[in-house]
């Protein structure tokens, strides 16, 4: 980091859990909501650090089922708002993708990882 310049970020993500079913009926419990990071033009690496300090993206988890709804609703996704024409590692660095141009979005699911 130089100055106010930051390119590289690191960033802790985790996937909603699943709700549970309700086995005598037949019930499915809803699926965790996923991860996503999300290119945006006018973000940048220290827009994202001011705005989330924290730097923990949890997506919703998924709801129980229920006697009158024997499938859980699906818990809600999390987007993560990057800069355009970043590469997205891994905690080990390996690339998982490249966000080159506006709108274009890798799945993260439960990892952590680095953004620059």
């Amino acid at each position: 980091m130089y100055g106010n310049f930051i390119d590289n970020l690191r960033l802790f993500t985790r996937g909603g859990s699943g709700g549970m079913g309700y086995p005598r009926l037949g019930g499915e419990g809803g699926k965790g909501g996923d991860v996503w990071v999300v290119a945006h033009k006018k973000m940048t690496l220290k827009q994202l650090k001011d705005k989330y300090p924290q730097k923990l993206f949890v997506a919703g988890e998924g709801a129980n089922s229920r006697v009158n709804a024997l499938k859980g609703s699906r818990g809600k996704d999390c987007e993560i708002p990057v800069p355009v024409g970043i590469s997205v590692t891994d905690e080990n660095g390996k690339i998982i993708g490249e966000l080159n141009k506006e709108k274009d979005r890798i799945l993260v699911g439960p990892l952590c990882g680095s953004f620059g």
